[in-house]
């Protein structure tokens, strides 16, 4: 091969493999984010919202949220990937194009709709202060996940959640959209460095137009929503939550509004940023809670654990 060539093809891999990473990988983002200066939620205020609940006191049997996610149907959630990413084997991710969080993980989590406290002590029964409790089946995310990368993963519930004046879903955006004005963001976690918030709170966000976001975060963030932490914010606690506009324009919002955004992480004096549901439509859309696997899959999944 030529110098000529060899340069080219060196070039080529550049724009193919490190520009899109320079481009769409942003650095140094925390998952930290909080819903600060906002109020209190009433019963029925945000009935899509899920709070991720798992043991904190075993004696007492009391549960705490760890992340926040979003009803779309009555088995079916939306919530942030890196809630139930586990740093483990790289075996998982070989195969296909979505992979499954870790079964110790999701059989530990309980999917509760309907509560408004981030502490709660687990009741089998649905009561109007416990809200509804289900366990889940199983979590899918992208296998290329890599935070804050394809960020978004669909959770599956053994048992649906019956719809009422205080549980339900929201529909999902499925087109691009530059939004603007402000919108809703709801969550149970840290309302200041120190502080965690006793109960679920809301808040209006200022969003940011996105060219104005590429050049506060030094990236293109075509598949990110963000928005200003001058008055509001979000906090640790609260990933994996809504953020839902009015007034957008897709074909899929109803009265109470759109799911436009999934809470990601957060970037010191640049602000929020949520994972932009739109860019992931058709993948929410066919996941189903099974995942097809194979001999050949199970075979070139068990050698590949033996190695790492």
């Amino acid at each position: 091969m030529s110098g000529t060539c060899r340069c080219l093809l060196i070039f080529f891999c550049f724009l193919q493999i490190c520009l899109p990473q320079m481009l769409e990988e942003p650095k140094n983002f925390d998952i930290v984010p909080r819903v600060v200066n906002g109020w209190p939620a009433k019963k029925g205020d945000v009935p899509y919202q899920i709070a991720f609940k798992s043991l904190r006191y075993r004696y007492k049997r009391i549960y705490m949220t760890f992340c926040g996610g979003v009803i779309i149907a009555p088995n079916k959630l939306v919530t942030a990937a890196h809630c139930f990413d586990e740093k483990t084997s790289p075996c998982r991710k070989f195969w296909g194009k979505s992979v499954k969080a870790s079964k110790k993980l999701v059989a530990r989590t309980y999917a509760v709709a309907g509560n408004l406290y981030n502490l709660a002590v687990f009741s089998s029964k649905d009561t109007f202060e416990d809200g509804q409790w289900r366990r889940l089946r199983e979590v899918i995310y992208p296998r290329v996940y890599d935070f804050p990368k394809f960020d978004i993963a669909v959770a599956f519930t053994i048992n649906p959640f019956h719809y009422d004046a205080y549980v339900g879903p929201i529909p999902i955006a499925s087109r691009y959209r530059d939004y603007v004005g402000k919108c809703l963001v709801s969550g149970y976690g840290r309302i200041s460095k120190k502080e965690t918030s006793e109960y679920l709170i809301l808040a209006h966000l200022d969003l940011i137009p996105r060219r104005q976001c590429n050049a506060i975060h030094h990236r293109n963030m075509q598949h990110y929503v963000c928005t200003s932490g001058r008055i509001s914010d979000v906090q640790k606690g609260d990933s994996g939550g809504p953020l839902v506009c009015q007034g957008t324009g897709d074909p899929n919002e109803k009265d109470k509004g759109i799911l436009v955004g999934i809470v990601s992480g957060h970037r010191e004096r640049a602000g929020t940023f949520f994972t932009r549901v739109s860019s992931y439509y058709s993948y929410i859309q066919s996941k189903s809670s099974r995942i097809k696997k194979s001999y050949l899959l199970f075979i070139v999944t068990l050698y590949c654990s033996l190695l790492f």
